[in-house]
């Protein structure tokens, strides 16, 4: 599969690469893509492709030098552009499916050809065949895109310009234009764009349609493939002018790709000759006119009959049945003229007799809905409220998803449409169970219910049962969806306004800010992880709920794009405060360097009329602001990359203004730039040379002092040669930077003193080279090698050492007999040791050359030996490798079909030559090895050679076994399917009944069903362990499975049985068949009289034989009988067809009675006696609830907060007297009724009572309300009364308290008459203290409620308190 995507891709990626190039070629100038991926990237290609396109100048950021913000600016503008398109199919802007400007940028492969390929759609495809007029009956046709469910039972196709709206239309469009135009002409079968044009026929039909003359088709179809694509290809692109966009090899494979061949077939349709005439048009736009006319004359007159049979009168039944006449005419209708409200236009608007005919349609549907509504609400009793209910119920899982432009506008609506719908929902299970004992009853209250309408509400019922839950599982879903959607929306757009060109520092540092207080305060990737958790959860969740598997990988697939889109968002959300900081460091160094630069020119410009030593002293430091320049044109170049046009141009002319001045300045000072290096220069060249002359004037001090010649001398001398032998690499390397600081400043230093530095040089050079060294050196050798060779025991030792180290010898060797030539050359040429006796050395060496030429045989041998030996250890560490990767293999466990699949692949790829070779490396090694150690190698080898074979001969029954596993899984979970089916069904029996069971058991276990599946399974185990061992334990797993497949039968069948034999669904037949209630009517007929007392059992009486009398046959238990049937046991189904035949006689026998004893003209008479008792019963209900509202209101008043609530209060309780005494009217005209039915001659003999119990009701309801109301008016007045003496007792309170507090002034004559006047108004106090004990005696007596009696005693003794207070302060003043 991998490979070919991987073909698919790089077909793809030519023929669009090629497609591009067609239409880049008109760009001015011409451009052209070369690698795809790499090219598209900074957007400049794909901007002029648009351009080209669309015939639109869009805005482009071109350079050199452009980096990936650039980039991805130019991606963002031409995803924009696209997006603010709209499609000529749907009307609605086109959607870009998880492509961003970053992943462009990137190269990723798929989403670059996924954008290329939206583009060739919508640019190409979309916009030729949207303007085929061959297409105007393809559109319309029953097999069209657009087409609904059903068609065919309507009128024929009409012929009409439509404007597909949903994807995928330009792809059929395409296809049927080629079976229309080319292929049905020539007999050639085209299903789609991938193998059917692999044999190259079906392009050259598509050349023959647009030149015959060019294509001989009797010989295409005797060529092959290659040959007949590469003549269509040639000759479309030489006759025709249609580019090549395609190669033979591209089409002839196994499954081409469909994508690039609709691209280049599409560009057939610009040379394809247009069949039809604008005549034709007209006509076909007058007929719909026509039809559109007759349809609005239809609906109108629909909608008058829905009124009239509304508004008829009838029984429930009758209206239900005219309803669903309605209805049926209705449905049939839209399905047949549906394609005529398609939209004419592009812009996706109707005509004008098209929103007519929408608008009578909606009119029609609104007035169905509402007299269903109404149907519904006027069933009896509870299951009124249930049908409101589930009319509610149903719009709410009908409702579609509104989806907005904006992603969190969508999660919110969807929120609280979640909530409605919650809320709606929650009333199911009381519903539910409500309506299950009405539909088991096919009653309420004993009134009987439609059939019909019952089970019309029953299937409804169960839809909305089934889909609740699934449907809040999925609103949940879609909820955190769009959540998520509009984050990613969010962070795109905040994105966008980060990513842009960028203003001087300021607005870039208010941006970083924003960007950090956004990060921060939103918490932005908490937020993700938050929001992608609970869409994780939430997916799960409606995964599990919903099986389909197309629904299951749609949830996967969005999961991974937007998970992919975030990596890449949150990468490029994270890079931008990198970016932000980067640029406003930039902005820094360049103010911070072109401030001070500037400052260093002016002062430097006044330098250059200094004299010498002042310049030089002031451009010492030139290098510092060599820097300095440098990074002032760094950051100034950043700047200007990244920044807006405004301020780049601003940069740009500062930085040319200062590089002038720089230019001129430096070509002027540049020679001061060394001036303190060369300084250092020189002073680093004669700290070298001094040291060198010291180093050589102690070596020709030590060198020519004079050496007494003795072993203490000797040795001390050859220490300072030892010495300076260690100095010698230093002040060579001492002698080579000398040189290198002479060469570096000959430049800038005169000629006297450069001839002067390299004479000084050239003699140190010679001091060094000089010989003396070397001879010291030798003599040091000499010295130590004979000082070494002295004595046996240390020669001894170094034998010793070449004989442990074998090694090494060589090298030893090679040493010792350098050294050896050395002394001898010092012993010949020096004539103070010619006395020494170099025989023992000589013989010793001789001895250490013979022992070297043994050391190399054996050497050559051993190594022999070595190679063979190792190559017999390979061998053996590669086989046993093998075996134990084998032995692993049987002892693996996991995924059988996993295992099975590598297992086959290892055993598949183990070669025998690795056996080979080891058998091999273990002959060749046998030849060397002594016998004692040939027979542990032989052992060896017979072990693993038994081991191979053994691994050998279990593969196979390894992969047997494997594949039994593996078809037991599978076995296991079908079984388990079937088990989970049958739980299913004994759960679901009391609630669903058997004969639903029953259909759906047979539907499950068909033929090609779990279950036939189990079966071919068993028996390929059957046959796979017939190939295994007889003692292999598969076998018992074999068994294993036979039980559980035997078991499962067993319980499949007797589940079965259990639902044929299952009596519910007998018990609807039952109650309408059961002979004895029949008889039982024949004698109640005659005791109805009696009855009437009992109005339940006088209703059932009624109902059962007016239902009887109008069905008047067994119409209903016959076809009933023929349906249960098959749905039971034989047994019962021959016991229920006799008692039925036996029942239409009984039944024949009834009917007759019943007409004889004119039992219709007594349920008449005797049904007035039960209403008129179920009118008085109802009237007494009404007049204890009335006087239940009184007794309520009366507690209200007496509970009142205030008295002045409580007055308003009593004139709503007076009213309700006044409407419960005007039913005394009613009351008396019940009365007179109920008397007349006495008189009438044997019925209503018992109705005395019941008038009796009426009259006293009445009568002791009048006068306890009559007493009661005036005792209310009583307790108010007297509470009124309180309230206003209260009031006027607080006054006089705080007036006293007000004069006790004020202090006395006597200043005056008028001072002293104020006071005497306050002394009379105190004295009124002591008259109020006797008043308050009043109030609060009269405060306990009013009949209130507990709570406001409890509250006026309440203030009646605080009232007294405050008295008591104000008593005593007077007393003492």
């Amino acid at each position: 599969i991998s490979r070919v995507l991987d073909e698919q891709e790089a077909v793809q990626k030519r023929t669009f690469t090629k497609w591009i190039n067609s239409h880049l070629a008109k760009h001015k100038p011409p451009l052209e893509v070369n690698d795809l991926f790499e090219d598209i990237k900074d957007g400049v290609k794909l901007l002029a492709l648009l351009e080209v396109l669309s015939g639109q100048r869009l805005p482009c950021e071109q350079g050199r030098q452009l980096k990936r913000i650039h980039w991805v600016s130019n991606i963002g503008t031409a995803l924009k552009f696209l997006e603010g398109r709209k499609s000529l199919y749907r009307g609605s802007p086109i959607k870009l499916v998880n492509i961003h400007a970053t992943d462009v940028a990137d190269g990723r492969p798929s989403i670059v050809l996924g954008l290329m390929w939206t583009i060739i759609l919508y640019f190409q495809i979309e916009e030729l065949t949207s303007n085929l007029p061959a297409l105007q009956a393809l559109s319309n046709s029953n097999s069209s895109v657009e087409s609904t469910p059903g068609s065919e039972t309507g009128s024929p196709p009409m012929k009409r310009k439509v404007v597909n709206k949903y994807p995928g239309n330009a792809k059929k469009a395409l296809l049927r234009w080629v079976q229309s135009s080319a292929a049905q002409y020539h007999g050639i079968e085209v299903k789609d764009f991938g193998p059917s044009w692999r044999s190259g026929v079906a392009f050259e039909s598509l050349v023959h349609a647009i030149r015959p003359d060019l294509v001989d088709m009797e010989l295409v179809r005797r060529r092959g493939n290659r040959e007949n694509l590469e003549e269509a290809f040639s000759l479309a692109e030489n006759e025709l002018g249609i580019p090549r966009l395609l190669d033979p090899e591209d089409v002839d494979v196994d499954k081409p790709d469909e994508k690039s061949i609709m691209t280049y077939v599409a560009q057939f349709l610009k040379h394809y000759p247009n069949p039809h005439s604008e005549t034709d048009g007209h006509h076909d736009e007058r007929e719909e006119r026509k039809m559109l006319r007759e349809l609005k004359v239809f609906l109108d007159q629909l909608e008058r009959d829905v009124l009239r049979a509304q508004g008829a009168e009838g029984n429930l039944t009758d209206k239900y049945q005219a309803f669903k006449s309605f209805r049926v005419q209705y449905e049939m209708k839209k399905k047949q003229t549906d394609p005529l409200l398609q939209p004419v236009s592009r812009d996706g608007k109707l005509s004008v007799d098209q929103a007519l005919v929408k608008q009578a349609w909606d009119r029609v549907s609104a007035r169905l809905l509402e007299w269903h509504i109404h149907l519904d609400k006027s069933l009896p009793g509870p299951l009124g409220v249930i049908g409101a209910w589930l009319h509610r119920a149903e719009m709410a899982l009908r409702d579609d998803i509104p989806i907005h432009h904006a992603h969190e506008e969508t999660a919110n609506v969807i929120h609280r449409k979640l909530e409605q719908h919650t809320e709606i929902l929650k009333s199911l299970e009381p519903h539910r169970q409500t309506f299950q004992q009405i539909h088991r009853d096919r009653s309420v209250n004993g009134v009987p219910v439609p059939p019909e309408q019952l089970q019309d509400m029953a299937e409804r019922f169960n839809f909305v049962s089934t889909s609740c839950h699934g449907h809040l599982i999925k609103m949940e879903f879609w909820e955190m969806k769009y959540r998520l959607l509009s984050f990613l929306f969010l962070a795109e757009s905040k994105l966008k306004t980060w990513i842009i060109k960028y203003g001087r520092r300021d607005s870039v540092e208010l941006l970083l800010q924003n960007y950090l207080t956004f990060i921060e305060n939103y918490r932005f990737f908490d937020q993700y992880d938050i929001i992608f958790s609970a869409l994780k959860q939430s997916a799960e969740v409606y995964v599990r709920s919903d099986s389909t598997i197309d629904e299951a990988e749609g949830v996967s697939r969005f999961l991974n794009e937007t998970t992919a889109q975030w990596k890449h968002l949150a990468l490029e959300v994270r890079s931008v405060r990198s970016m932000l900081e980067e640029v406003i460091s930039n902005w820094d160094k360049y103010s911070s360097t072109v401030a001070s630069l500037q400052a260093w020119l002016e002062d430097a410009e006044l330098m250059l009329n200094q004299s010498e030593t002042v310049k030089r002293d002031f451009f010492r430091n030139l290098s510092h602001w060599i820097q300095q320049h440098m990074d002032m044109n760094d950051a100034g170049n950043f700047l200007i990359e990244t920044c807006d046009e405004t301020v780049s141009r601003d940069l740009k002319q500062q930085l040319l203004l200062l590089n002038g001045r720089w230019r001129e300045l430096f070509v002027k000072v540049k020679h001061y730039a060394r001036a303190d290096e060369v300084d250092k220069l020189r002073q680093d060249y004669h700290d070298g040379i001094n040291t060198l002359k010291m180093f050589m004037d102690a070596t020709d001090e030590k060198m020519t002092a004079p050496i007494q010649v003795s072993f203490l001398n000797v040795r001390a001398f050859t220490q300072d040669v030892e010495e300076i032998k260690h100095k010698v690499p230093a002040m060579e390397a001492a002698c080579k930077a000398a040189c290198r600081t002479a060469q570096l400043l000959t430049k800038d230093t005169p000629q006297e003193e450069v001839l002067q530095m390299n004479a000084v040089m050239a003699s140190v050079k010679e001091q060094l080279n000089r010989c003396f060294l070397p001879i010291l050196f030798s003599i040091h050798t000499f010295i130590s090698y004979s000082t070494d060779s002295e004595g046996p025991v240390d020669f001894k030792q170094r034998c010793q050492e070449l004989a442990t180290f074998t090694h090494s010898c060589k090298k030893c060797l090679t040493v010792i007999e350098r050294n050896h030539q050395s002394i001898q050359k010092i012993m010949n040429t020096s004539k103070t040791l010619q006395h020494m006796d170099m025989g023992l050395l000589q013989k010793r060496v001789g001895d250490l050359q013979a022992a070297s030429q043994v050391r190399q045989k054996w050497r050559r041998h051993m190594e022999a030996n070595s190679n063979l030996m190792k190559r017999f250890d390979e061998s053996r560490i590669e086989l046993e490798k093998v075996l134990k990767i084998a032995q692993t293999c049987f002892t693996e466990r996991g995924n059988p079909e996993e295992l099975l699949k590598k297992h086959t692949e290892f055993f598949g790829q183990l070669d025998q030559r690795v056996l080979n070779s080891f058998l091999k490396a273990c002959d060749d090694l046998t030849d060397i090895l002594p016998e004692q150690e040939q027979q542990s190698l032989q052992e060896t080898v017979r072990k693993l050679h038994k081991h191979w074979k053994d691994i050998q001969t279990d593969a196979p029954f390894h992969l047997l076994r494997l594949k039994v596993e593996g078809e037991r899984t599978k076995l296991s979970t079908c079984l388990q399917e079937c088990q989970t089916e049958v739980t299913r069904e004994n759960r679901h029996l009391a609630s669903m009944g058997s004969e639903r069971l029953i259909k759906e058991h047979r539907a499950f276990f068909r033929d090609k069903g779990p279950l036939s599946i189990c079966e071919k399974r068993l028996q390929l185990m059957e046959e796979l362990c017939q190939k295994l061992p007889e003692d292999d334990s598969t076998h018992q797993v074999m068994e294993t499975a036979r039980k559980d497949f035997a078991e499962v039968r067993e319980e499949i069948d007797s589940t079965y049985l259990k639902l044929l034999q299952h009596q519910d669904k007998w018990k609807d037949y039952n109650a309408r068949s059961d002979a004895e209630l029949f008889i039982q009517y024949y004698v109640q007929t005659k005791l109805i009289k009696t009855r009437a007392n009992d109005p339940r059992k006088y209703n059932q009486v009624k109902a059962t034989i007016m239902v009887k009398l109008q069905e008047g046959n067994l119409s209903w238990l016959k076809a009933r009988m023929a349906v249960l049937l098959e749905v039971c046991a034989d047994s019962d189904g021959q016991r229920q067809a006799s008692a039925l035949s036996k029942l239409s006689t009984d039944f024949k026998n009834l009917l007759v009675s019943l007409i004889e004893v004119c039992a219709e003209k007594m349920i008449l008479a005797v049904g007035d006696c039960v209403q008129f008792r179920e009118e008085v019963q109802s009237t007494l209900d009404d007049l204890v609830q009335g006087q239940k509202e009184s007794q309520a209101e009366v507690a209200r008043i007496l509970d009142s907060p205030t008295v002045r609530e409580a007055q308003q209060l009593l004139l709503v309780y007076q009213q309700l007297l006044k409407r419960l005494k005007l039913k005394r009217r009613d009351v008396q005209q019940l009365m007179t009724r109920g008397q007349q039915l006495q008189a009438e001659e044997g019925v209503g003999d018992n109705l005395q009572q019941d008038l009796q119990c009426l009259e006293s009701t009445l009568s002791k309801m009048e006068q306890n309300m009559d007493s009661q109301e005036q005792s209310l008016e009583v307790t108010l007045a007297a509470w009124q009364e309180f309230d206003s003496q209260q009031e006027a007792v607080l006054e006089f309170v705080s007036k006293a308290r007000s004069t006790m507090e004020r202090d006395m002034n006597f200043s005056s004559p008028e001072s002293l008459a104020v006071e005497l006047d306050q002394a009379k108004v105190s004295s009124v106090y002591f008259t109020e203290v006797h008043h308050m004990n009043t109030l609060s005696k009269r405060a306990t007596e009013i009949q209130l409620g507990p709570k406001n009696k409890n509250l006026l005693v309440q203030q009646g003794r605080t009232l007294s308190e405050q008295v008591d207070q104000v008593e005593s302060g007077l007393k003492k003043e």
